[in-house]
């Protein structure tokens, strides 16, 4: 009865604590049944809105001690089910479904017989699957670009924090062979720190009004009124104005606001001097006068410098300017802490549902409803046991 899942029974509590009680145990080397994880040729939707459809919500032992009300579970559901004299229990992790037939060694061919008898059952059911698929609700599972984007930050400030201090350029001395050898070891070390800090310097002075953009939007999509939230016309009216505009109409625009953002506050103006750097960086635009970092002469062809230095360690040193450390990390912290500024104007509990949106790489948002929310816990899990896999079989699936 196995391959006949029509004729497949819900056992009675008595028969399911009775069968875990007195099932013989499986000696070393003779296994007394088979277990194979599906997570290719069954769908653990299908599957359970297949199990519901035919024997009411889950009631397997693992249900019942996983944690309630959460979402961060090894396994979220199982059924324990007859196929005339055999027991199976079949079980649904994160994203794969895992098969046990007591009391019947199932060879490949056997378990490929297996899923096409169930798959071929749900036609049969259709009508009640549609009917539990329906009562289930549908999230979407969405990137969360801010968090990309912080995350590209964090890499980029610790890099620029590693190689904060500024190396020696004072030229070793080349009298010797072992002084050419340790002034070619130092130009390596300060030309491949050049490297380093030049791409980290640039990179984080690009995505930080990036980041500090996306961060508004993200408050603004969170605490959105009903107004912008059943509106889309008017939601993309909105974020797709200045961004000083968009941050003195937060709290006009959004719930939880206590104030509004204060134009005159160090906070703004640091962040406003962030926000005016953008253009003039993204599109590349050249100032002669800000990004001169020396000044040469010239008789005719004949360059002259105002001092004296070592041509290759003063390229390096003078470029520390162009690379500014100091100023990108200022500006990158200035950026985060108009966050905590605005962050402290909203009242606590949307204020929290931010900062825990603030951290999580993906979000699910239910379209029916237009309502964000956290699916799964910050991590993965996974049960890591040597068990066989359908997509391992060494079998032709029908």
């Amino acid at each position: 009865m196995i391959f006949t899942p029509e004729k497949w029974e819900k056992p009675e509590p008595g028969e399911m604590t009775d069968y875990l009680e007195n099932r013989p145990k499986a000696n070393k080397g003779e296994p007394r049944g088979s277990i194979l994880v599906f997570r290719k040729h069954l769908s653990p939707l299908a599957v359970y809105k297949y199990l519901v459809s035919r024997f009411g919500p889950p009631y397997g032992f693992q249900t019942f001690v996983k944690k309630p009300h959460d979402s961060d579970n090894l396994v979220h559901w199982d059924y324990m089910i007859k196929a005339g004299p055999i027991m199976m229990t079949i079980q649904g992790g994160n994203r794969d479904i895992q098969v046990q037939i007591d009391g019947k060694i199932m060879s490949s061919e056997d378990w490929v017989q297996f899923a096409k008898a169930l798959k071929g059952d749900f036609a049969r059911c259709s009508a009640e699957m549609a009917k539990v698929g329906a009562t289930l609700e549908k999230w979407s599972i969405v990137s969360n670009r801010f968090v990309m984007i912080a995350d590209a930050c964090a890499g980029l400030h610790e890099t620029l924090t590693d190689e904060g201090d500024a190396p020696d350029y004072t030229p070793q001395k080349r009298n010797t062979v072992e002084g050419m050898q340790r002034y070619y070891a130092q130009v390596k070390e300060v030309g491949q720190r050049a490297n380093c800090v030049f791409s980290a310097s640039l990179s984080l002075d690009l995505i930080t009004p990036v980041l500090a953009e996306a961060f508004i939007n993200l408050v603004i999509f969170l605490a959105r009124r009903d107004e912008l939230k059943n509106n889309q016309r008017q939601y993309d009216h909105y974020i797709r104005q200045p961004i000083d505009t968009r941050v003195f109409d937060l709290h006009f625009k959004c719930n939880g606001f206590t104030r509004g953002v204060d134009q005159n506050s160090d906070e703004y103006k640091a962040f406003a001097s962030v926000m005016n750097r953008r253009n003039h960086h993204l599109h590349g635009n050249i100032d002669p006068i800000a990004d001169a970092f020396e000044t040469v002469y010239f008789d005719k062809f004949t360059p002259l410098y105002e001092k004296g230095a070592d041509p290759i360690l003063e390229l390096f040193k003078k470029k520390e300017s162009v690379f500014d450390i100091p100023g990108v990390l200022g500006r990158y912290h200035d950026v985060h802490f108009f966050f905590h500024y605005v962050l402290g104007m909203i009242e606590k509990k949307t204020r929290e549902e931010i900062e825990m949106f603030m951290s999580d790489g993906t979000f699910g948002y239910d379209a029916t409803r237009k309502r964000p929310g956290r699916l799964f816990a910050s991590h993965e899990v996974m049960m890591l046991m040597p068990l066989d896999h359908d997509d391992e079989l060494d079998v032709v699936w029908q």
